[in-house]
């Protein structure tokens, strides 16, 4: 006999979505009391394990998404995903710019220092003899 179709999840998909969600949401707020991970960087993770456990807990909630949207619930998985992604790699990106142009001022003040240091060291040589 086969099952009727249900909108939205059957119940042993939302048992492992909320457990998964609950697990990444212990996972995400261990490594930030450890300070393995900067609050800021665990914004975006604390968001997705929130909407996995909202989810997982109300799995009506993403039919409704679907419905508002017009698209299957699928799509709206698919969509959130994409968003999510694009918004950890602009996060990423605008880290490494930061990083980078930390690390171009980095690299010209030792530049300068060891120019300095050099300088001195001359001076101090050519003032012994």
């Amino acid at each position: 006999m086969a099952e009727t179709p249900q909108l939205g999840f059957q119940t042993p998909h939302r048992i492992v979505l909320l457990v998964a969600s609950i697990v990444l949401l212990a996972l995400v707020l261990e490594l930030v009391r450890r300070q393995r991970f900067k609050e800021r960087y665990a914004l975006l993770w604390l968001i997705v394990a929130l909407f996995g456990v909202g989810v997982g807990t109300f799995p009506r909630s993403i039919v409704w998404l679907a419905h508002l949207a017009h698209v299957q619930f699928l799509t709206v998985f698919f969509a959130l995903s994409f968003l999510f992604l694009l918004g950890l790699v602009l996060s990423f990106s605008v880290v490494i710019s930061r990083l980078s142009e930390q690390n171009r001022d980095l690299a010209q003040e030792i530049g300068l220092l060891t120019h300095r240091l050099r300088r001195l060291e001359n001076d101090h040589d050519g003032s012994e003899s």
